[in-house]
């Protein structure tokens, strides 16, 4: 009989990542290390469970926290012992919720069963603004599950033993229409381990683009849904799989930098701006809670990447007003000196273009001054190719799963120039 261990430490974050599956449990993957934990382990009558001390000189990607000669039910709160985490998350009662689109959290096991207990509040309208949670394996998406009002229980996997895969938990919905956290992941397993970090980390800032706004839907008439809305089919989550690098999306749906998203130009929308998002860890959940002050954003000695994606909506403010573009360039210039002194150490890029760029010149400039003026000669401009018709479009007319794989390409293509 299978014995029980409850691993208890500090809460950190979780997420999901999504592509249309049909959520199947996967049943057979290749050991991705070439001795199991369960294989070097020390089998004797007395030994039930311990933690391997040459685990990591016998090859295997991350050092064990839980390893037994036999399977055990584990049940443990995602902490950073325990856990990777890719993007913000947050820790609110006892339960760490992931923050942005593609927040995650991601941990490798030997084992054939875990199981997650997750905690989900929908939008307003809960017809199109429910969570969605991606399950991958080895970096697979196997599944995706739509989550329910509350807390709930939800399989991850369950099937053959898997040996030494990393599992992953993907938000795959946006930050300001769904809260998703883990309160504990429980699993069947002989061995289980944080996944081992990246040598390389990119950073991508935007708005409903970064997002994935609506980016499965069959055309622009659908608009908004959570429903097609797919954070692992984004051009910032595609890119980082493409250069084999731990990443963080920062992004809001009409987020600008002087000015979201607004109907009439000349008519300024101003709350919740990115200078009031960025140093924060999430600002949307906790102004929503009264909590205070903000909880900033600890960035770790920051990325080695910095896409910033912003000025579509800002656009939508300005039109060709000469005045307010200056305005927009000032911020930007602004902005550019925050992003340095969180990432000492980036390359940064400022880009747009694929829903228009019209604000591109302002941000060449601002980029070209603030380098001149800084001796800052890793900050690099890029336009990206504007949407095309052909590929189709998501709801309201953002870009489509096509249109996200095509920037992806064209960045990880620009990025591979700065090497």
């Amino acid at each position: 009989m299978n014995k029980k261990v409850m691993i208890v430490a500090a809460v950190l974050c979780l997420t999901a990542c999504g592509n249309t599956n049909s959520g199947e449990p996967v049943t057979s993957y290749a050991d991705n290390s070439e001795t199991s934990a369960a294989e070097t382990s020390e089998t004797s009558a007395e030994a039930v469970h311990d933690i391997d001390p040459e685990a990591e000189e016998k090859g295997l990607e991350g050092v064990p926290y839980f390893f037994s000669s036999r399977s055990e039910e584990v049940t443990f709160v995602p902490s950073e012992e325990i856990v990777k985490f890719n993007g913000r998350h947050i820790l609110h009662n006892d339960i760490e919720y992931l923050s942005y689109t593609g927040s995650a959290v991601r941990f490798n096991m030997t084992g054939d069963r875990a199981e997650a207990v997750l905690v989900s509040n929908g939008g307003a309208y809960s017809d199109r603004q429910q969570g969605w949670i991606g399950v991958e394996i080895n970096g697979e998406l196997v599944k995706r599950i739509r989550l329910e009002d509350g807390e709930q229980s939800y399989v991850l996997y369950e099937g053959e033993e898997l040996k030494n895969a990393e599992i992953g938990i993907v938000k795959l919905t946006e930050n300001q229409t769904t809260n998703t956290g883990v309160k504990s992941v429980t699993c069947n397993a002989s061995r289980l381990a944080p996944s081992a970090k990246k040598e390389r980390s990119i950073e991508v800032i935007g708005d409903s683009i970064t997002c994935g706004y609506s980016n499965e839907a069959d055309g622009p008439e659908y608009g908004f849904s959570c429903d097609y809305e797919n954070g692992a089919a984004t051009y910032g989550y595609l890119a980082a799989k493409e250069l084999d690098a731990d990443y963080s999306l920062v992004c809001i749906s009409g987020l600008g930098l002087i000015s979201n998203y607004t109907e009439y130009v000349g008519e300024k929308e101003d709350y919740l701006l990115l200078g009031e998002v960025y140093d924060y860890t999430d600002t949307n959940f906790e102004q929503r809670r009264g909590i205070e002050p903000l909880s900033e954003w600890d960035f770790g000695g920051g990325s080695d990447i910095v896409v910033i994606n912003i000025g579509t909506n800002d656009y939508s403010y300005t039109g060709k007003d000469e005045d307010r573009q200056y305005e927009f360039y000032e911020a930007y210039y602004d902005f550019l000196g925050d992003v340095r002194e969180h990432n000492p150490e980036a390359d940064i890029v400022c880009t747009m273009g694929i829903m228009g760029a019209e604000l591109f010149g302002q941000i060449e400039k601002a980029a070209e001054d603030f380098s001149a003026d800084n001796s800052d000669e890793h900050i690099y401009t890029m336009k990206f190719d504007y949407q095309s018709e052909e590929d189709g479009y998501g709801g309201d007319y953002h870009p489509s799963v096509a249109t996200h794989e095509k920037a992806a390409r064209q960045l990880v293509d620009f990025l591979e120039t700065l090497d």
